[in-house]
């Protein structure tokens, strides 16, 4: 017998009749009374309900059991409809394969999953299909507030997110990291999720701040503030620019509540667990802090804590609900800005881990609780996930000494943070200590610099340089780079012995007896005059990110092996050589683990990835800046400027960056003169190789400028060409080669747009030769983007492609120009040219609607009411805090597109 799974959504009400009698037979392997068939290239089946009714389902298996996993009921056999069968060619039934047995069933077909609770039997889906234990499924029963607790790999984000889906209205997903919301966003849609009961917003804590209003000039980042501090406090004292950055961010102002920052009255005495410095040193830092703030207005950068304070008169209740994930990355004041949008102030959940802070800046669930409390909303639930699914036995046993060491030599933070970790992984890791050699890093280097899988931590960022020199992979990051990343193999260089002095006061008073007890115990600090505890926490922090970083092995060097903190870690030096086998990653890999890089921000990493393996010399952001500041002056006579002009070439050209070549040419450097020829000569063949469908001609235009080339006198890349003449080869062909969905043409246009406009010129307008159903279907979700970007009267919007105004958005933007009736705009700004907008009726709106395949726009987003509801929310003469001023009524059922829209690419 296999063991039922369920899928914790599966409607199986409509048939309920027969629903049982197969789930037995397939229960039993009798897969040939259930008529079970194998749906091709998709890795699912399907068994036979009724004469019109099918059941999808998949196998599921976990440490070599096998169970069955049961999907989707679909209705009248319409597998177009299906969430799971989104864009599969799926052919007529009677030719898709029979299936006898289990036994039938292919190896590579099963999903894998890494935990299966036996106790419960419904399945949730993401990205993946996920089984929640006890404690996670009681937490998903919790309605808000509710805050949730948990280190990396316990699931928090998979939960937050299931949990999002039971939540109706309009909401926001919030997180510090632009990454964690694209990312979040990603998941949450996977496998054609829809939900008809909420609109959710997926906002990084910048983007939401400008969804009330754009703020001028551009925010201070710590690359900045480190740059101002080398130039204006040559005579600080400061070990790390990180301590004085966070002093400023995190208590100068992010802490008040009450104003944008502490007046030097305010915080001079402040409490010793307040402030990073001792009371003798914050003169010095809050005469610095003055400079800091007279060098932002002059240079035109702000503060982001001062700006959420300054927001505070701007922001109005918006959201029935909001998820704010990672909330220790959070300052006071931010976490203020945004719970101010809510409706109903009960209505939060917030999640975080406060031993994943590499800043000192203070973050304590106690402070999160009595901010609540002072709010209003002091009956919040507070729940903890102790389990973790992905670090190996051997990386949590480390981490979880690390853990009772903090705790008991500087106390419990607060109730919430007091606990360790347990692991169910299986996978066997190891963590080894060596001397800092150059013969064993050099060693180490040769069999792993080849390698995605090995990453190198150091604790600071200025310590990078020197790991270069005996590790030559671009995966070098210092910790608080690393934050958020992981990799099977961390390597970790003198996190200790560059700090003896700080880890030695840290074991103080700490003996190998106390660390054998398996939980920690809730205790306040014993001396509460230890000043500088917040800063050694730090040290602790850092080293536990850095620690938690791997997921099967860690490798640490260290000058002083005999570190008495690394014998209480039960760390001994290995005196047999290393045993690690050479591993190398392919061109490919490397590629993606670039791109994987670059969408986290970590741009330094990324490109120097590509340096290596496209092979062109790799230039920091700070000497990209500098060369091409000198090779693009018209001031300079070509003799002065000649080897950065040959420089700014040779990257354009790598990075198919035609505008820098462009510019060039204008200042009649002569290589770049020739290209810029040859390039719109090629460019003229290249639009008509796209429209016929001449692949081989298009793959040669590729490999010389890039996919996403665009020839000079025009924006239209390949790709939208091809979405619109309906050329799904060279299409297939332009993806493969990476072009990007995002590009936008000078009037805002997506490769999206170009499909839908093929599409209706076909279907509504008879026109030959362009992009037809079936060309819609299989490309919608694939060049459909995450979302699109507009600016709206000075607020910068995020509208998701999975929300009805970024249909109708679409629809309406492709085809206006074919409207008969049109007006025209005038603007009072000298700046912008008058505009022609077609102005469509409900009549004209309902046709672009009903003519979409029910596989890209369901049912119920037909109904004409509820188009009309979308419509009015988003007027822009409607007073709703939700509105998002998209359309302009110009007269009862007539509406254009909001003229004073500008799309940001």
């Amino acid at each position: 017998m296999l063991p039922i799974l369920f899928y914790n959504q599966l409607d199986r009400e409509s048939v309920r009749k027969n629903f049982d009698k197969v789930v037995q037979q397939l229960s039993k392997g009798d897969f040939k009374s259930a008529d079970v068939r194998k749906m091709s290239n998709t890795g699912y089946y399907r068994a036979r309900l009724n004469i019109r009714d099918r059941l999808l389902f998949t196998i599921a298996s976990d440490n070599q059991k096998k169970y069955l996993l049961l999907l989707e009921v679909i209705q009248h056999h319409d597998y177009a409809k299906s969430r799971f069968l989104r864009g599969a060619q799926i052919p007529d039934e009677d030719a898709l394969q029979q299936l006898e047995g289990t036994e039938d069933i292919r190896t590579e077909d099963v999903k894998v999953l890494n935990y299966i609770n036996e106790s419960d039997h419904s399945i949730h889906v993401l990205n993946k299909f996920i089984s929640f234990d006890d404690t996670q499924q009681a937490i998903y029963a919790i309605h808000p507030p509710l805050i949730i607790i948990g280190s990396a790999g316990s699931g928090k984000t998979v939960l937050v997110l299931e949990k999002l889906k039971q939540l109706k209205g309009n909401v926001a997903y919030i997180s510090l990291s632009n990454y964690l919301v694209e990312n979040a966003r990603k998941i949450y849609f996977s496998n054609g999720y829809q939900n008809e009961e909420s609109e959710v917003d997926f906002l990084s804590f910048q983007q939401y701040l400008e969804s009330w209003q754009i703020p001028e000039g551009k925010e201070i980042s710590f690359r900045v503030f480190e740059q101002w501090l080398k130039r204006h406090a040559q005579n600080i004292k400061t070990k790390e620019p990180y301590r004085l950055y966070e002093e400023f961010k995190g208590v100068l102002t992010g802490s008040p509540l009450h104003t944008a920052f502490l007046s030097k009255e305010e915080y001079v005495p402040l409490g010793i667990k307040q402030s990073i410095f001792t009371a003798d040193k914050r003169e010095e830092v809050y005469s610095l802090f003055t400079k800091y703030l007279q060098w932002m207005k002059e240079n035109n950068y702000y503060d982001s804590n001062m700006l959420s304070y300054n927001y505070l008169q701007l922001v109005k209740p918006r959201y029935d609900y909001i998820m704010i994930d990672e909330v220790q990355d959070i300052t006071g004041i931010q976490l203020k800005c945004i719970m101010q949008s809510l409706n109903n102030n009960s209505h939060f959940i917030l999640t975080g881990d406060s031993n994943q802070i590499v800043h000192p800046n203070f973050f304590s669930w106690s402070k999160i609780k009595t901010y609540l409390y002072h709010q209003g909303t002091g009956n919040k639930q507070v729940q903890i996930l102790q389990t973790n699914y992905r670090n190996s036995p051997q990386v949590v046993q480390l981490s979880n000494t690390l853990l009772k060491i903090k705790n008991l030599r500087f106390g419990s933070i607060d109730k919430e943070s007091n606990y360790l970790i347990n692991t169910i992984s299986s996978q066997k890791g190891e963590v080894l200590l060596m001397q800092d050699n150059d013969k064993i890093k050099s060693e180490l280097n040769r069999k792993t610099q080849n390698s995605t899988h090995y990453a190198v931590i150091v604790a600071d960022n200025h310590l990078k340089e020197e790991a270069r020199r005996y590790f030559k992979t671009p995966l070098i990051f210092s910790v608080q780079e690393a934050k958020g990343l992981e990799y099977e193999n961390v390597i970790l260089l003198n996190f200790i012995s560059d700090n003896p002095a700080e880890f030695k006061e840290i074991i103080n008073g700490v003996n190998a007896a106390d660390l054998q007890d398996d939980s920690l115990q809730y205790s306040r600090p014993a001396d509460k005059n230890d000043k500088d505890a917040e800063i050694y926490k730090f040290y602790i922090n850092s080293f536990y990110v850095a620690i938690t970083r791997s997921v099967k092995n860690i490798y640490l060097f260290e000058k002083e092996v005999n570190h008495a903190a690394l014998e209480l870690l039960s760390l001994k030096q290995i005196t047999k050589p290393l045993q690690v086998a050479e591993q190398k990653s392919d061109k490919h890999e490397w590629l993606e683990e670039a791109k994987r890089l670059e969408e986290q921000g970590k741009y330094e990493q990324a490109e120097q990835i590509r340096a290596k393996y496209l092979g062109y010399e790799y230039i920091s952001p700070e000497q990209l800046e500098e060369i091409k500041l000198l090779a693009l002056d018209p001031a300079k006579k070509e003799h002065e400027v000649k080897k950065e002009r040959k420089q700014l070439f040779q990257y354009a050209v790598t990075h198919h960056s035609i505008h820098w070549i462009d510019q060039l040419a204008k200042l009649q450097f002569q290589r770049a003169l020739l290209y810029m020829k040859e390039l719109r000569n090629d460019g003229k063949e290249y639009a008509k190789s796209c429209r016929l469908g001449r692949k081989e001609e298009v793959k040669q235009v590729v490999q010389k400028y890039g996919a996403d080339f665009a020839a000079p006198d025009t924006s239209l890349t390949g790709l939208m060409m091809t979405l619109y003449y309906g050329q799904n080869a060279v299409a297939d062909l332009l993806l493969q080669s990476e072009a990007t969905v995002n590009k936008q043409t000078t009037q805002g246009l997506l490769a999206l747009d170009y499909l839908l406009q093929g599409y209706y010129k076909t279907t509504l307008y008879r026109q030959p030769l362009l992009a037809g159903k079936k060309m819609l279907t299989q490309y919608w979700n694939v060049v459909k983007p995450s979302s699109i970007v507009v600016i709206e009267n000075n607020r910068r919007l995020v509208i998701s492609s999975h929300s009805m105004v970024f249909f109708l958005m679409a629809c309406m933007r492709c085809v206006e120009k074919e409207l008969p009736q049109k007006i025209t705009i005038k603007f009072h700004d000298a700046t912008r040219a008058d505009l022609v907008r077609g102005v469509f009726t409900m009549d004209d709106v309902m046709k672009l609607v009903e003519c979409m395949p029910d596989e890209i726009l369901p049912e119920y987003r037909k109904q004409r009411a509820y188009v009309n509801s979308i419509l009015a929310s988003h007027e822009i003469d409607k007073e709703n805090p939700y509105n998002k001023m998209l359309f302009k009524r110009i007269k009862r059922g007539c509406y254009v597109l909001n003229p004073g829209l500008i799309y940001e690419g």
